[in-house]
């Protein structure tokens, strides 16, 4: 087993996955999205990227005012300085993750109203029951909910991170499948 910790990969991880996205918002002609990363306690890091991305990130003010404190492994804010979406990282370094894992997304992307949520075990796949689970009910990776009278879909998916290779490896499990379908998701919600 390697020495290292999850919080150790973060770097490469969120470096990979952005280069990926960049990539396919350029292909469409999206070079206005941008990605910003941040580590840990939502709330406050929201707040510091308003003060330091304010032209791009005052979109979130809203947000970041309502949004209880709230710890996460990594978030994405995606924004064209009109919108922003996020994607919620929950990056783990086990044999196997399971339904705990995957319960621990689910919240985070209810109480932030996330449409988008990654679980990513580093080395590892998912356990037995977690691997059934997603490929017989496409629906605990898809969840619709009203909230104020407005829709919210939130899309999940499984990956893992061959940290020899550098590379995210798709599991085919979850609605959110691969790097591509996600920008192709996030695209969609700034052309809308």
């Amino acid at each position: 087993m390697n020495a290292k910790n999850e919080v150790s990969y973060y770097p490469e991880i969120t470096r990979f996955i952005e280069m990926q996205l960049h990539s396919n918002f350029k292909v469409k002609n999206k070079d206005n999205i941008h990605i910003y990363w941040k580590i840990g306690e939502m709330k406050s890091k929201i707040e510091e990227l308003i003060t330091e991305y304010p032209d791009l990130c005052n979109c979130l003010k809203d947000f970041a005012e309502r949004m209880p404190p709230l710890n996460v492994d990594i978030f994405a804010v995606i924004t064209d300085g009109n919108k922003f979406e996020l994607l919620i990282l929950e990056v783990k370094l086990m044999k196997a993750v399971g339904l705990a894992q995957w319960s621990q997304l689910i919240g985070y992307c209810m109480v932030t109203d996330c449409k988008f949520g990654l679980l990513v075990n580093i080395d590892g796949g998912a356990s037995e029951r977690l691997f059934k689970l997603l490929q017989q009910n496409t629906d605990v990776s898809k969840i619709i909910r009203i909230k104020r009278n407005n829709q919210i879909k939130t899309l999940l998916g499984f990956m893992q991170w061959n940290s020899s290779t550098k590379n995210i490896e798709y599991s085919e499990l979850g609605q959110l499948y691969s790097l591509s379908f996600i920008s192709d998701e996030l695209i969609s919600q700034f052309t809308e």
